[in-house]
């Protein structure tokens, strides 16, 4: 064992402060017991407040904070720091010492069954029943089948062979782990006279910190820094950002299919169905036919077919540009289809880990700080009023974050290239094969190209959002003159949007006699039942006649053929049932009162 160790300038350990966050013992225990008292609270919360309208923060302390924001952003830069405060491996690792310790048999000591349940249990439920863990009594239920599960595995097994095989996100973290900017590892001079190993004694996962370098591989290693607390040999370093793609490595094939998987199953899938969707020529996107055929032929309630077709589709695309692409690379480099695919499907990392930073920055800005700051605020009950989000949509600065997608399909072809030249070719052969194995690369720059081209060009559907700040002529929008805005603003005070382009759907209301006017009844409900402000005078647009009325008084057509705003249930506003009825007759709905639409929009936020 080392216990002293002059340490280079770019190890991370070598600053007081920087070495206080990563390796201080009794930081690092605190921010444990923090994270798991966090993740028990929410479940008990989502246990005992099952609506959404009482409690946000289970919901938001799983899929706001710890997946979107803090897993996407520390894997790109520090690397699985997640895993090394997870509560699972917390407990776990006490649980291993006194569990039975058993070897886990062969046909579980598979990673690839880690990825699958990401990939089955989690992403494929998240488009075809879109509605099944957005609830904080289903968030409940999900993780803590998934805690019994963990700690079953800790207590059976040894090595921690839950992180390693079974954990639905341990083998995706450790790969697109690679594209960071930091190394765990040992000083190697300090290392050659070591006869203790107590950096692998003190590894729960039983890994060799001093071979890290050698094998350009971390391996199973979770940054929980046992190690680095044991031996002062064990450095944290700086170095070029995804530096062990551009070497040779003992490849996974699980890593590999975590790699196109989750880059079908989220960058493509959501191209698809979370932004082309949007575009006001969807419907004649393939994914939409079959979507629609689908449920039109099947109609299964609860179902959401276009998400599911645009899974599918996404799934199929994805693995024929990188399988084909690698294909005819392969034959053009003379070597093993397996080999190539194992080596360089590494490259397509970039464009989920790289390109996702896009989506999730700009998603803190407009939603997740927020979303984040007021579920701690509801589920701590905390004498703070709620807050507003950081940015709207439509504010122009939000697209520096596009840009994103761009340095992804760069660094990836980067990637590219270097792995194909690990394969003794032809200079020429070398160029033909990596345009070829970069299929997937170049449809990734191809759907970004085409998304920027048609909400230019189509404009966004009704009752969406346009990605250029402007939209087609909607049912709801009126001419500026003819919209009044009772304010002093054009923006919808939740969201941003322009209230003219939305005005027959316009709430108002007054808090602390201040007036508050929204594009919807969307809107309305978030500050009304999400963030429980008091408000007061609440009104509504009559369609007919252009003029707010008493939203109790009104007679609401709700989930016509006519889009609405800012939800895929439409709701309009009648002063007279006659009015009402006509446009039901012509459009469908159901006539309902402010009360009973007011549940019905409560729906959007389960």
């Amino acid at each position: 064992m080392v216990t002293q160790q002059k340490r280079d300038a770019d190890d991370l350990f070598s600053y007081k402060t920087t070495a206080f966050f990563f390796k201080n013992t009794y930081f690092l225990k605190a921010l444990r017991i923090v994270v798991l008292a966090l993740f028990v609270y929410a479940i008990f919360l989502g246990y005992v407040q099952p609506d959404k309208a009482q409690n946000t923060f289970t919901t938001t302390l799983f899929w706001s904070l710890f997946w979107p924001l803090f897993m996407v952003v520390t894997l790109s830069t520090f690397g699985r720091l997640f895993c090394g405060i997870c509560p699972h491996a917390f407990v776990g690792k006490y649980l291993t010492k006194i569990g039975l310790k058993k070897t886990p048999p062969k046909w579980l000591k598979k990673p690839l069954i880690g990825v699958l349940l990401l990939f089955l249990g989690w992403w494929s439920v998240y488009y075809i029943y879109p509605s099944a863990y957005k609830t904080p009594l289903s968030s409940a239920l999900f993780f803590t089948v998934l805690s019994v599960l963990a700690l079953s595995f800790f207590f059976i097994f040894k090595e921690m062979s839950y992180c390693k095989y079974i954990c639905p996100i341990g083998t995706m973290t450790r790969t697109f782990s690679k594209i960071s900017f930091t190394w765990l590892g040992t000083y190697a001079q300090s290392c050659q006279s070591c006869k203790t190993f107590d950096c692998t004694k003190a590894c729960s996962y039983n890994l060799k910190p001093f071979s890290f370098t050698a094998k350009a591989s971390m391996s199973d290693c979770t940054l929980c820094m046992d190690c680095a607390q044991t031996c002062e040999s064990v450095h944290f370093k700086l170095q070029k950002p995804s530096s062990s793609l551009f070497k040779k490595f003992q490849t996974s094939r699980a890593e590999v299919w975590a790699i196109l998987l989750i880059t079908a199953a989220i960058t493509i899938t959501m191209s698809f169905h979370h932004a082309l969707s949007q575009v006001a020529i969807s419907d004649a996107y393939f994914w939409v036919r079959a979507g629609k055929w689908l449920q039109n032929t099947v109609g299964i309630e609860g179902i959401d077919y276009i998400g599911m077709s645009a899974l599918i589709s996404a799934l199929i695309s994805t693995l024929g540009f990188a399988a084909g692409g690698i294909f005819v690379a392969s034959k053009i480099l003379h070597v093993r289809f397996s080999s190539a695919f194992d080596t360089l499907c590494y490259a397509f990392i970039p464009i989920f880990i790289i390109g996702g930073l896009s989506h999730t920055y700009e998603f803190f800005f407009v939603h997740h700080y927020s979303t984040i700051l007021n579920g701690f605020i509801q589920g701590f009950h905390l004498p703070f009023e709620a807050v507003k989000p950081l940015a709207t949509k439509k504010d122009a600065w939000l697209k520096i974050f596009g840009i994103l997608n761009y340095v992804a399909v760069l660094w990836a072809l980067l990637i590219m290239a270097k792995r194909v030249s690990f394969f003794n070719a032809s200079r020429a052969a070398r160029i033909a094969a990596f345009a070829f194995a970069s299929l997937l690369i170049f449809f990734y720059l191809g759907l970004n190209l085409y998304r920027s081209y048609a909400f230019a060009t189509y404009g966004i559907k009704q009752g969406g959002h346009a990605h250029n700040g402007a939209a087609k002529t909607l049912f709801a929008s009126v001419p500026k003159d003819k919209a009044l805005l009772l304010q002093g603003s054009n923006e919808g005070v939740v969201c941003g949007m322009p209230l003219d382009k939305h005005f027959k759907t316009n709430h108002s209301a007054t808090l602390e006699g201040n007036v508050r006017q929204y594009c919807s009844l969307h809107c309305l409900t978030e500050d009304l039942m999400i963030k429980k402000l008091p408000l007061q005078n609440i009104h509504v647009v009559d369609v007919s006649t252009l003029s707010f009325i008493d939203a109790h008084n009104a007679f609401y057509v709700v989930g016509s053929r006519v889009k609405g705003t800012m939800s895929e249930t439409s709701q309009y506003a009648f002063a007279k049932e006659e009015d009402a009825q006509a446009f039901r007759t012509k459009n469908g709905g159901e006539i309902m009162s402010f009360e009973h639409a007011l549940k019905i929009a409560m729906k959007d936020f389960e």
